[in-house]
């Protein structure tokens, strides 16, 4: 009996062992199939990335193109997986020297800074900035690294088939064309020019097309209005950014400003009024940029740290420690460093009767009997000295006197366009004004960008 039961067992099981290999069979891949139709959860994408494989690819998975002579394709090899290959990204803190970073990631320091040497000097990195670096197809070695020396400049440094560091400077080429924008004040200029489009670099450009005749912290009404033709700068078909405001008109407190930028014959571009005169004057109405008045001139002021009345023969700006202070005009420094309670403390000696003092300074940049240029960085907002917190806390005289520096009547002297160029201008302005009103806007030509007063 067991020897007649051991054949139909022996079938039994076999048939067993074939019902299971047909239910399986779709869970199994063929034998020369490509390994990818394994995966059965393919994206909605798949469709389009098969119109995208080449025709022996798409051959390899079309089952009526596998041979029909009983033969087996070979197992292809399963691909080898790819290294990640990224960018890293490591934000330069205060203090932080680039021969303590690139070490981490394998790059010798001095062969980076000599090779970027002949466009900035790496030791000088600023903190805040982004330093990247590209990891090579090896998933480890760094193999390329930039530094961004301006909005438009990256400094690139890679070694080269010997291995030797180079370093270049790539400029974004835009397409430059030009466009309107305005706006009014209804709260503060800040927040109105916002909503018109502008990048808080565009805002301190416009307020330094207008800083010889307008204080920007302290003469800017309710109801100022705005208009501008200004560079809209391209790369490929997409604005990236504004560039340099080519003319504006700026109507405040019942005053009309009107500013077109115009190259001379040296190839610098200037701002001039409406006759022809430059913008440019002796003197700044503002040694920040941007700020608020915390305190003003006066006879009789209440000390908040010596808690009794006493003259205040200057003007206080709030502004964070560290924010740069200029020189407001051309001059010799004749006092650089502690002065009591003024702190750290700058006084300037201007040409005829006029001098500027700089208090509670927290750094100091000049030295005494430097010539300093109008615009020159002479130092920062600190609170050394007699302070309560971080402020600018600033003098003008006239004739040995202090006057206030909000209302002092300043000199003009704006230089004319050269005689030579005077036609130039009036049909240059004309087509401006022109365009202020809501004229045809011209696309400029294509150029390649250097650094203007955006950056």
């Amino acid at each position: 009996m067991k020897a007649l039961l051991r054949p139909i067992a022996t079938l039994l099981f076999g048939a067993s062992v074939a019902l299971l290999a047909v239910i399986a069979l779709p869970m199994v891949p063929m034998t020369g199939a490509d390994p990818s139709v394994e995966v059965v959860t393919l994206p909605a994408a798949a469709d389009d990335e098969l119109a995208a494989l080449d025709a022996a690819a798409v051959a390899d998975l079309d089952p009526l193109a596998q041979p029909d002579d009983g033969s087996v394709p070979a197992e292809p090899p399963p691909p080898e997986d790819e290294p990640p290959v990224e960018w890293i990204e490591h934000t330069i803190a205060p203090g932080e020297a680039l021969g303590r970073i690139l070490p981490r990631w394998g790059i010798p320091p001095q062969e980076v800074w000599e090779a970027a040497r002949p466009h900035v000097d790496l030791n000088k990195v600023q903190a805040g900035k982004v330093l990247r670096l590209h990891r090579g197809a090896d998933g480890t070695t760094v193999d390329r690294l930039e530094y961004a020396l301006s909005l438009d400049r990256t400094l690139v440094v890679e070694p080269d088939a010997q291995g030797v560091w180079r370093a270049t400077v790539d400029v974004v080429e835009y397409e430059r064309r030009e466009g309107l924008r305005s706006f009014t004040v209804n709260r503060s200029l800040w927040e109105a020019a916002v909503q018109a489009g502008l990048r808080p670099a565009d805002i301190v450009a416009l307020a330094d097309v207008f800083r010889y005749d307008i204080d920007f912290n302290t003469e800017v009404r309710q109801g100022a209005r705005a208009e501008l033709v200004v560079e809209e700068l391209y790369v490929d078909g997409e604005l990236r950014r504004l560039g340099a405001p080519l003319a504006v008109r700026f109507h405040n407190n019942g005053k009309q400003y009107v500013a077109i930028r115009f190259e001379g014959a040296d190839g610098e571009a200037r701002y001039y009024d409406a006759s022809g005169h430059s913008r440019k004057r002796p003197f700044l109405r503002s040694p920040l940029k941007f700020s608020r008045v915390t305190s003003g001139f006066s006879r009789n002021r209440f000390h908040p740290v010596l808690k009794q009345g006493r003259p205040h023969y200057g003007v206080d700006f709030g502004a964070p420690e560290g924010t740069p202070i200029y020189a407001v005009g051309d001059g010799v420094v004749s006092w650089a460093g502690p002065n009591g309670g003024h702190g750290r403390f700058v006084k300037l000696d201007h040409a005829g009767p006029y001098d500027s003092s700089y208090s509670h300074m927290s750094r100091v940049s000049v030295k005494k009997g430097q010539k300093v240029r109008q615009g020159q960085l002479i130092g920062y907002v600190g609170s050394t000295g007699l302070s309560t917190g971080p402020h600018l806390h600033y003098q003008f005289w006239v004739d040995g006197r202090y006057v206030n520096p909000l209302t002092v009547e300043l000199p003009k002297g704006g230089e004319p366009v050269p005689d030579t160029l005077a036609p130039a201008f009036a049909a240059h302005r004309e087509m401006m004004l022109a365009r202020l009103d809501g004229g045809e806007v011209q696309p400029a030509q294509n150029s390649t960008a250097v650094a203007d007063l955006a950056e």
